[in-house]
């Protein structure tokens, strides 16, 4: 029996890259299969028409579901993309995944995440039943829907998200007078309504007219007379730490070289300091890297309260970079038990990045984003959460404001 199960797993992927080639071919691409197993990576297709070079990268997946559909496309983009940069010319990088059937709202979900967080590729699903949903450089062309009038990438309407990414950093900047600096970084004042607010948090008025209307409505936020001021904080964060665990994509990262216990920290001020060298010697490039930092238990050690030790690190990037990884010295060719590193993407990029601190020129996650993340962690992370609560949090908290 195991192995029916698994021809028939091979006959799928078989089938699933014919129709990846078929669907190219009947637009008036000319597609090649690049061989397998030879010690030179290459990517699975190469496609050219219309003037356009294409390195497609595919991936099947046992499931669509979306908890399988977007690892897969994370590390099919990631793939194609270093793929990419290798060849003369820089061919658009393709990442696409096929699975026995995708629903269309999975579809749309996976290939708005993903295209948000690796614009530079182009991005597609496909399944044995005739559907295809692709998403950037043109490539949209190339859909078909199961049934007449279906969209997978159609907007669906829904309730204004509490917790967006700006309103998530709004309320660090409305708790941050509580907390000291070393902890986290962001304006440190008093704010009578949302304009002076939306001033200091560097955001729009309209964004932050919007986030005192929703917190106020959940009665989180008192607005009557006297500055905003966040209240039923216990609540709050209960629902701010579940929230935000859904936001965040994972990648199970290698090092190329192993560099010993602080090498990711190591790598991050190396990079930080070439990132600010550009940016003082008035280059613009910096201002097109990605952001990056220190995250989960690894951040919590760097800021002085360390718990949990022997979980591999996290670092939160803000955008997919095949160059950037490279940089940093990591590959991305890691099953989950074999990670050295864990390469978070995060949906809420702004409310991560704006706040962090730096020690010693490494780029940490604030301690209200540790205490976030580490909340729900499996290993060990609610002792870790309880350890900042106790000794940041809730000193901060049940303290009167400034």
């Amino acid at each position: 029996m195991p192995g029916r199960y698994h021809n028939l797993a091979d006959n799928n992927e078989a089938q699933l890259e014919h129709l990846v080639a078929d669907a190219f071919r009947e637009q008036g691409w000319r597609v090649s299969a690049e061989p397998r197993g030879s010690e030179d990576a290459r990517p699975d297709f190469v496609a050219s028409a219309h003037g356009k070079k294409l390195i497609i990268e595919f991936k099947r997946a046992s499931e669509g579901r979306k908890d399988r559909l977007i690892p897969l496309l994370s590390q099919a983009a990631l793939d194609a993309i270093y793929q990419s940069r290798r060849i003369p010319g820089h061919p658009i990088p393709v990442a696409i995944v096929g699975a026995n059937r995708i629903s269309d709202a999975v579809a749309g979900e996976a290939l708005e995440f993903i295209r948000e967080r690796a614009p530079e590729a182009a991005v597609g699903l496909l399944d044995l039943e005739g559907f295809r949903s692709f998403a950037g450089h043109g490539l949209e062309l190339l859909n078909s829907p199961r049934r007449a009038g279906s969209n997978a990438l159609a907007p669906k309407a829904g309730a204004p998200q509490l917790f967006s990414d700006l309103n998530q950093w709004m309320l660090k900047v409305l708790l941050a007078p509580r907390i000291p600096e070393e902890y986290l970084s962001a304006p440190r004042g008093r704010y009578q309504g949302p304009s002076q607010l939306a001033e200091a948090a560097r955001v729009s008025v309209m964004s932050a007219f919007r986030f005192v209307e929703q917190f106020s409505k959940a009665g989180f936020i008192d607005s009557g007379p006297g500055p905003l001021r966040v209240v039923r904080l216990r609540e709050l964060m209960s629902r701010w730490a579940a929230e935000s665990q859904r936001r965040v994509l994972e990648i199970p990262m290698r090092w190329v070289l192993h560099r010993g216990k602080k090498a990711l920290a190591n790598a991050l001020r190396s990079y930080e300091s070439h990132r600010l060298a550009q940016r003082n010697s008035g280059e613009q490039q910096w201002m097109r890297q990605p952001r990056l930092c220190l995250g989960l238990f690894e951040a919590a050690e760097e800021l002085g309260v360390g718990f949990v030790h022997g979980v591999k690190p996290s670092l939160y990037l803000e955008r997919l970079n095949a160059q950037v990884l490279k940089d940093l010295g990591l590959s991305g060719n890691a099953e989950e038990s074999e990670a050295d590193v864990h390469v978070r993407i995060p949906g809420n990029r702004e409310c991560i990045f704006r706040s962090v601190v730096r020690k010693d020129g490494v780029p940490v996650s604030d301690i209200l984003q540790v205490w976030l993340d580490v909340d729900q962690h499996p290993s060990r992370g609610k002792e870790q959460a309880d350890l900042i609560w106790k000794r940041v949090l809730s000193p901060a908290f049940e303290s009167s404001e400034p």
